[in-house]
């Protein structure tokens, strides 16, 4: 009896290797957001991440917030490519975001790597257009599961669990740039 016990654990386990390895690895996770400021404007806010560390969100809440005994480093240039933001702290564990690319008034991509409590690369899209009434922004995220990712995405709803964070990300934008609040300035 044990052993057929053993047998079907074994069995609904191999089974379940074997899903979560067939399950797609890339993911893409897309929202956007008007913004009643000028393409330039936003676009200082994203190209220094002094500035944008005041914007980003991790695990549902504020970089600020949700560690604020964190130790961060912004290192690099003033603002642009290969200005880099590093972050460690228990609650947000351990990873870096740099500036790859910069088209002024236009687009921001950034490197987004963490290191702990999971290791995982992202890449961060952030992109404008002007319009009469100021600008548009698409904030996109992309990069691969891991394993143990693509598991976790059986049972969670990446685009609504990430999405909602880029949401959170994007208002702190807008109130930003629309020069209803200053961005919290990260010490180098």
């Amino acid at each position: 009896m044990l052993g057929m016990i053993l047998l079907g654990v074994a069995g609904v386990l191999v089974l379940f290797v074997g899903v979560v390895a067939k399950r797609p690895s890339a993911y893409h996770v897309e929202r956007k957001l008007a913004v009643a400021a000028p393409a330039e404007r936003v676009f200082g806010v994203l190209n220094d991440l002094h500035q944008f560390a005041g914007v980003l969100v991790l695990f549902g809440s504020p970089l600020e917030k949700l560690a604020p005994n964190m130790q961060r480093t912004i290192e690099g240039p003033a603002a642009g490519v290969g200005q880099s933001c590093s972050w460690s702290s228990k609650e947000a564990g351990k990873g870096q975001m740099t500036i790859e690319e910069s088209v002024p008034g236009q687009k921001v991509l950034m490197k987004l790597e963490f290191v702990e409590p999971m290791k995982s690369t992202a890449t961060c899209a952030l992109t404008l257009a002007s319009t009469p009434a100021g600008s548009f922004v698409t904030w996109s995220m992309e990069g691969n599961h891991n394993f143990i990712g693509k598991a976790f995405g059986m049972f969670m709803d990446m685009d609504n669990m990430l999405g909602a964070d880029i949401e959170k990300g994007l208002a702190r934008l807008k109130t930003i740039a629309e020069g209803n609040q200053v961005a919290m300035p990260v010490s180098r």
